[in-house]
């Protein structure tokens, strides 16, 4: 999917650095504010922040009108004369009248044993960040980033580039890695110019530690845009973090390339900031290792145009090649699988769910060898069975729904909880018995009742 650039190419991105920034007066803030002040909601404030934190208190981040007004190693210094300052360099911020809260770009070096990172958020939301795990208990970071013995080799794959290849057998629930992300980006960015935006992008970039720094270069982008904003659209990942949305990116998961039927899946958890990668089934010595990009359970047509216009490439696993008569097939127990879970969701006194149909359910994503997508079937099924007081079929697949949940959502998923209290009291769960004594039906009570 992805191949590294040469040196020649980061020479050129690296000069781009210096060249976006110089052009960052081309759109300059609607106003101007004195340099102890910064623009908030259209006025000009002082820029000394409150704040609940007392390691920054009356600790100011400046705004910036045209230009960043420190060089990397002034910021350097100015961090450093703080005591307790949690940030590698002196954040540089941007704000304008469309932005409650200036976006600022901070950078730690130290972040996971010097991997390093750098977030563009707000002053709150970052501060919020290193009240997490990842931050506070470091030794928590202990199986993550590590690739000295990695149980995959790179393999460049004719008309898909590069790719993962399995060297040895991993099998169901195997951790393929576990890494942290070399840079967030909040959205709310966008409110700012899109010179500002990018200054903090590069900005960003350069304060990353020189291997981090190569390895975001040898990202590859599809959009032949900005040649940051390029890697950082094409290679990202939506996630939450105390509730808000981030995009994140991983570069070690973009070397995974995609597969309508990928045979492993990949979760966030936010506590360590860790996105980890397992193995959903076994995978042989010599096989690729996939993940999907998207939605798989969209029939053929939707995931085809939806690829091409997010990552500009043409499917070309097996399920999107198939022959036309197996292609359909496919989409028509995908249509199954989609009508299935509304009548397994029925918790209504006409509801005709049954552990059966739940059975069913099961069979139509393991024939479409969606082996991730099984958490949500096992959960369907344990549910069933609970609902029909058949304790020893409930715990069953309320484990093997709390194994692939963790798998597939993230270790501390809702589904993983509730599957795990299924599994050991089943006739304590919400949905115990609710369909006994309604000849089948069910009795109207609803999820929580």
């Amino acid at each position: 999917m992805k191949t590294a650039v040469g040196l020649t190419l980061l020479s050129r991105a690296l000069a781009l650095t210096n060249e976006k920034l110089e052009v960052v007066g081309q759109k300059p803030l609607l106003h101007a504010c004195p340099s102890d002040s910064i623009l908030q909601k259209g006025e000009c404030q002082d820029a000394t922040f409150g704040s609940s934190h007392d390691i920054i208190s009356d600790v100011a981040f400046r705004s910036n009108i045209s230009q960043f007004q420190q060089t990397l190693e002034e910021s350097r210094k100015k961090a450093s004369q703080v005591k307790d300052f949690p940030w590698t360099f002196w954040p540089e911020c941007f704000s304008n009248e469309n932005t409650t809260d200036p976006y600022c770009v901070f950078t730690d070096q130290s972040f996971a044993s010097g991997r390093g990172i750098f977030i563009i958020t707000t002053k709150d939301l970052a501060y919020d960040m290193l009240e997490h795990d990842a931050w506070r208990r470091p030794e928590t970071l202990s199986r993550v980033n590590k690739y000295d013995s990695p149980p995959f080799v790179t393999h460049e794959f004719p008309g898909k580039g590069r790719g993962l290849v399995a060297n040895k057998t991993l099998h169901r629930g195997d951790q393929i890695f576990a890494s942290t992300p070399i840079l967030i980006t909040d959205s709310g960015a966008y409110d700012l110019s899109e010179a500002e935006r990018l200054a903090l992008l590069y900005r960003g970039v350069d304060t990353l530690p020189p291997a981090s720094q190569k390895v975001f270069w040898e990202l590859l982008g599809h959009f032949n845009d900005d040649p940051v904003d390029d890697r950082i659209n094409t290679n990202n990942f939506d996630v939450s973090i105390d509730e808000e949305a981030q995009a994140a990116v991983f570069p070690e998961i973009a070397m995974l390339n995609h597969d309508c039927r990928p045979n492993a899946a990949y979760a966030f958890d936010e506590r360590t900031m860790t996105h980890y990668v397992h193995a959903v089934r076994d995978i042989m010595p010599g096989e690729e290792i996939t993940i999907t990009y998207i939605d798989n359970e969209m029939e053929r047509a939707r995931r085809v145009k939806k690829l091409k216009r997010n990552w500009g490439f043409d499917c070309s696993c097996s399920t999107c090649t198939a022959h036309p008569s197996l292609v359909s097939e496919s989409d028509t127990r995908l249509g199954e699988i989609a009508a299935l879970s509304t009548i397994l969701d029925d918790w209504t006194i006409d509801s005709e769910a049954t552990p059966e149909a739940a059975e069913l359910l099961i069979s139509l994503y393991e024939q479409e060898r969606l082996h991730a997508n099984l958490a949500t079937a096992y959960k369907h099924a344990a549910e069933a069975y609970s609902s029909f007081g058949k304790k020893w079929e409930a715990m069953r697949y309320a484990r093997l729904s709390a194994e692939m949940s963790m798998l597939d959502k993230g270790f501390g998923d809702s589904d993983v909880k509730e599957m795990r209290e299924m599994s050991l009291r089943p006739e304590l769960s919400w949905s115990w018995k609710k369909r006994v004594g309604m000849g089948g039906k069910s009795c109207g009570c609803g999820h929580g009742h």
